[in-house]
């Protein structure tokens, strides 16, 4: 095992990278963040082979939150993210598939449709934890990085409805799988709880969020789903297991 700790290249507002943020708070391992100016050199050079999260892990670049969370479970079993049974195991691994699929992706879609108007804040929510200088940056450079996020994640009218969708089943399969417990899988807190709320933040915006995000603008259909019990859930998530920061 390498002396060095661990870096984790980041967004420090994407979901999926909060994923394997949580993750290494959980556990509590040393590690480095580097995050990155989504319009920058290097996080061009990083889409080429994928996107982020990546960590640089004792020598290994791992890519992929999923892969990331399965590398620190091996490196470092306590405290356990996946469950000791077996068939428990196999479900919260089928969950985190499935938010990984059935959520992330379609959040940020909807969320950046309904920012669409409002470029300003789109630009200090890409900013979080950048110097401000840059943001007068993407500000010049948004026609062109909107029109590449639109081509990449597929951000039109009718995907943003089908995500809507998509986001409204999520919800149900959180209550349909917890039904009333506190947790979706067994007893204790597992890489289900932790990618369900963390791919699906957006909806909670939750305070316990380790950067400092502008406050979220009205959006008519976050709103009309802020009363589903799974907000409620994903709210209490946060609160109850986002803790601090192991960050060096």
């Amino acid at each position: 095992m390498s002396d060095e700790l661990p870096v984790l290249w980041q967004y420090s507002f994407s979901n999926y990278n909060e994923k394997a943020r949580w993750a290494l708070d959980f556990k509590g391992i040393p590690h480095r963040r580097k995050s990155l100016f989504p319009a920058g050199r290097r996080a061009l050079a990083f889409s080429r082979h994928g996107t982020l999260p990546v960590l640089d892990l004792d020598g290994k670049r791992i890519v992929d939150s999923t892969h990331i969370i399965e590398a620190l479970e091996e490196r470092q079993p306590k405290p356990a993210l996946y469950p000791a049974d077996p068939a428990d195991c196999s479900r919260a691994l089928e969950l985190e598939d499935f938010f990984d699929e059935h959520a992330g992706h379609d959040v940020r879609r909807v969320g950046f449709w309904d920012a669409r108007e409002r470029p300003d804040w789109v630009v200090t929510f890409m900013c979080t934890d950048q110097p401000a200088a840059l943001r007068l940056v993407l500000r010049a450079m948004l026609p062109r990085v909107r029109s590449v996020m639109r081509r990449r994640f597929a951000i039109t009218e009718e995907e943003v409805e089908r995500s809507r969708e998509v986001l409204r089943a999520a919800l149900d399969r959180i209550e349909g799988e917890r039904q009333g417990g506190d947790y979706l899988v067994g007893e204790s807190f597992t890489v289900a709880d932790l990618t369900a709320a963390a791919l699906l933040y957006p909806i909670a915006w939750p305070p316990e969020f380790p950067y400092s995000l502008p406050e979220r603008f009205p959006s008519p259909f976050l709103d009309s789903i802020a009363d589903h019990p799974a907000v409620g859930w994903i709210t209490e998530i946060w609160h109850r297991h986002r803790g601090a920061s192991a960050a060096a």
